[in-house]
């Protein structure tokens, strides 16, 4: 919370703030700040602009509640990509944010705020769509068959939305949940808003300080293919993310067990890289735009099975980190003796770095962590379709089991 005033608020953004749509913000909570007299913006605008900055970076008790809820959806969307969010959605309205000859200096925070003030169909717009871009790290879960097409009707989401209200609320999150279902890319997406961990902050009311608590808004997604029966799920903890694939696949597939079989998250491996002694080199299929692949960093686990339970433990691991794009190769040279197997060694995730064709010295470049059984980490948002062509190209894909072969697992 005081990370989202610090980020709005402070003096490198107050110098070259639009101080009219700032003072219409402000005025919103007029009622609030009645210390504050946005008037001078007008009549003296010298004086007005201090006295703002001196409130703005001042106390955050002094700020109105309706203002703090305000800065923090206008910070969600404070970034290039949330920038980028607000221009498809004006375009797509047909609304002109702004004069396009007047000269390019707006930074994301500026068209945040502006798209606030003046354009609140098209700020709501973009801000329900930020929630379903997917950040580099998801879980993701394989069914047990493709084809299986979801059911979306009022009932099956109200469905979903008690079984997601009582997982979050096992977590001491409340029984606040709501459901919205939207279609990216052939995708069905549902995002499901929920309450985040209470919290609470000292505030001080006239002479007297006191406690408050409050209690923000979370919101989780998942998003699924009938095509290849991929479910992934993010915005949420990662234990309840199993919980949350099972809610779907009850409520909207009609399949409870669907994402429940022993290897439903057995996705990914790095079998050919430990088969190559070393030595593995990306192929990048037919393409164009990619130039090279580097393996900039590569972990290794010196592993061993513990007698009485039968579980794997790591004894120790050894890291290389090789801008260059050999770590795999130079982690092989420094230990002789690493040889992949049941009790020796496990490569436990590489980092590759795919590099894009592109004018200038420094190309456009796509950083990977490929971490088996569940994990591949990227910018989603930009590069799905692309990284996960390239994995299935180098057969660090697990392919699906058969369903039968999947259960006796």
């Amino acid at each position: 919370m005081q990370k989202d005033f610090t980020k709005f608020a402070n003096q490198r953004f107050l110098k070259t703030a639009n101080w009219q749509v700032l003072g219409r913000l402000l005025s919103k909570h007029a009622a609030g700040l009645k210390d504050l007299d946005l008037e001078l913006l007008a009549s003296n605008p010298a004086e007005g602009r201090r006295r703002i900055s001196e409130f703005l970076l001042g106390p955050r008790d002094n700020y109105p509640e309706t203002l703090v809820h305000d800065l923090h959806r206008i910070v969600r969307l404070d970034s290039a990509q949330g920038m980028q969010l607000i221009l498809d959605e004006a375009a797509r309205q047909r609304v002109v944010l702004l004069d396009p000859e007047a000269p390019a200096t707006a930074t994301s925070r500026d068209i945040a705020l502006l798209a606030f003030v003046d354009h609140p169909d098209v700020f709501t717009e973009a801000e329900h769509t930020s929630v379903f871009i997917a950040p580099p790290s998801v879980s993701e879960f394989n069914a047990r068959e493709e084809g299986i097409l979801p059911e979306v009707t009022p009932e099956t989401l109200e469905d979903l939305r008690l079984r997601a209200a009582d997982l979050f609320a096992a977590d001491l999150r409340g029984k606040y949940c709501r459901v919205r279902d939207y279609e990216d890319d052939g995708e069905l997406c549902i995002a499901v808003r929920h309450g985040a961990p209470p919290v609470s902050t000292e505030v001080i009311k006239g002479d007297d300080d006191g406690v408050i608590g409050f209690q923000e808004v979370d919101t989780a997604v998942i998003s699924y293919s009938a095509v290849t029966g991929r479910l992934t799920v993010w915005g949420c903890a990662k234990k309840r993310r199993k919980d949350l694939a099972q809610a779907f696949a009850s409520s909207i597939l009609g399949h409870p067990d669907l994402f429940l079989a022993a290897d439903a998250q057995r996705l990914y491996t790095l079998a050919p890289l430990e088969h190559s002694g070393g030595t593995y080199a990306f192929r990048k299929g037919d393409d164009e735009e990619i130039d090279h692949i580097l393996i900039v960093e590569a972990q290794a686990n010196r592993v061993a099975t513990n007698i009485k339970t039968g579980r794997e433990k790591t004894l120790f691991s050894l890291t290389l980190r090789d801008p260059a794009g050999n770590a795999l190769r130079l982690l092989h040279q420094s230990r002789t003796d690493i040889v992949y197997g049941d009790d020796a060694w496990r490569l436990a995730h590489v980092t590759i770095r795919i590099v894009l064709k592109g004018p200038g010295r420094r190309p456009p470049t796509i950083s990977v962590k490929i971490k088996p059984d569940d994990s591949v980490s990227f910018p989603r948002s930009r590069h799905k379709k692309r990284v996960m062509a390239l994995l299935a190209l180098n057969n660090l894909v697990h392919a699906r089991q058969p369903a039968d072969a999947a259960l006796a697992a």
